[in-house]
């Protein structure tokens, strides 16, 4: 599975079960509040 951000977009590519795995990683590293948005531009909240 392929998963990696850019500072325009968000790239998840597998089966739905890895992109669930792959988003609930995310929330944990950044956190359940951040936006998208401020994923994409590096910034943690």
């Amino acid at each position: 599975m392929k998963s990696y951000l850019t500072p325009q977009s968000a790239h998840v590519v597998g089966q739905a079960r890895q992109v669930q795995l792959i988003l609930r990683q995310w929330m944990r590293e950044w956190g359940p509040e951040t936006k998208l948005s401020d994923m994409l531009a590096g910034r943690k909240g």
